[in-house]
């Protein structure tokens, strides 16, 4: 059970925080469980949510897809996890790739790409910096303007995961995806 009541109907926010309640919803079709948190504060629930929209937009499915899921095993986010595991699997990351970002193991079966964008997720969230040669690998591999996606990324779904997991989000129930490992 979350510890706030779930924003998820217009008639819950303040009348100044409606346009933002309805920027979300015209984006999302809904409000769904991050953003029925963030809509606590309506302005940055639309901002973040423009945010994302904007990251999606700019990447690939399937490399946006594996920056979502490394953020989530390596910062611990269950509800991300559980949701994006399978929206990777349907935009064909192979269950071999999402194992080995589950399980924080070996990369050898992930394409050079895949396994630069996991890189660069565990890197940071374990050492809270970034070597000079991932970023040089990652810049040669990525390119300037996807590195810096890809690091907005992972950074947009760890803010996802303070306030999911602060405010005690239960796992999305979508199915087949396996338990993130303990920490």
């Amino acid at each position: 059970m979350p510890r706030l009541t779930p924003i998820t109907e217009r008639s819950q926010v303040s009348p100044e925080g409606v346009a933002e309640f309805d920027l979300v919803v015209g984006s999302r079709g809904r409000i769904n469980a991050p953003q029925s948190m963030i809509m606590y504060s309506p302005k940055i629930g639309s901002l973040s949510t423009a945010l994302n929209d904007q990251l999606r937009a700019n990447m690939t499915k399937h490399d946006y897809e594996i920056a979502s899921l490394v953020a989530a095993s390596e910062f611990h986010i269950p509800y991300v996890w559980s949701a994006h595991s399978v929206l990777a699997l349907d935009v064909g990351v192979s269950p071999e790739v999402i194992e080995a970002i589950r399980s924080g193991g070996d990369l050898s079966v992930c394409s050079g790409r895949e396994r630069i964008i996991i890189e660069v997720g565990r890197q940071l969230v374990t050492d809270r910096v970034l070597s000079d040669e991932t970023f040089a690998t990652a810049r040669a591999e990525l390119g300037e303007q996807l590195l810096i996606e890809t690091l907005m990324t992972i950074g947009y779904y760890i803010m996802m995961g303070m306030v999911l997991n602060g405010c005690a989000m239960e796992q999305a129930n979508v199915g087949v995806a396996p338990e993130l490992r303990d920490r």
